[in-house]
């Protein structure tokens, strides 16, 4: 029985498209794939876990107090261009940095270099209310959230006297009020030395020889109180912390 020859020649063409689909196909998806990385790489995709935590940890009653006593110990040192450098930036423009120092050089605190301990804070939102315990009373502060952290925000009353009255106005209305300190400038503090200075030089005429006679009467002899500050504890509030 013979065998039929075999058949040489061309495939079919359904098999031959089969085969440019197939590799049409793993080209496509080679090239979406590496399409999808190059865009991860360059584009990374950033998930609210992130950022959410970060945010709420700023705005924390923790991060509020830190940046309550940070202001206060500034302010308390004398430091007070430092601690104005603190101020929100609505709360700057009510007084210039230059006249919030000079103020205090005109009417330094009664009370220097006292520290202030915070008892409570509450946080709503981008605002802070601060209570602290300073020298002579607890006072309430406000801070502000801004530009990633709290920053410091006068008392309105304070913020109204700065815009409307002039260094030298607030300086005269504390001292008048009571509300200075001593000043820390040499040249503000009066002579000591007397004005009738006795002279203690070798007389020239040997028949001027000075008679010393009894003392005076102990009783007719004024009585010189030396000037202290008034008592912290007789001052307001408000003058302890005049920033």
């Amino acid at each position: 029985m013979a065998h039929p020859p075999p058949q040489y020649g061309r495939p079919q063409r359904g098999e031959t498209g089969r085969g440019v689909a197939a590799i049409l196909t793993m080209v496509i998806g080679v090239l979406i794939a590496a399409t999808i990385a190059l865009v991860m790489v360059l584009n990374p995709v950033s998930t609210p876990k992130d950022t959410f935590p970060t945010q709420e940890a700023e705005r924390s009653e923790s991060s509020a107090r830190q940046a309550a006593q940070l202001a206060l110990d500034t302010y308390s040192s004398g430091s007070y261009g430092d601690f104005w450098d603190l101020w929100s930036t609505q709360s700057q423009t009510v007084i210039k940095r230059e006249d919030y120092v000079r103020l205090f050089q005109l009417c330094p605190p009664l009370v220097q270099d006292g520290q202030f301990t915070i008892s409570s804070v509450a946080v709503e939102g981008d605002h802070a209310t601060v209570q602290a315990t300073g020298p002579g009373d607890q006072s309430e502060f406000g801070f502000v959230f801004e530009g990633g952290e709290w920053r410091y925000t006068p008392p309105a009353q304070q913020e109204t006297d700065y815009r409307t009255k002039t260094v030298d106005q607030l300086a005269q209305e504390r001292r008048t009020a009571g509300g200075c300190g001593r000043a820390s400038d040499p040249s503000a503090a009066p002579s000591a030395t007397p004005s009738s200075s006795p002279s203690y030089g070798a007389p020239t005429d040997p028949s001027a020889t000075p008679s010393y006679g009894s003392p005076a009467d102990p009783s007719a002899v004024p009585s010189y109180v030396p000037s202290t500050a008034p008592d912290p504890s007789s001052v307001p509030t408000s003058f302890l912390m005049q920033g």
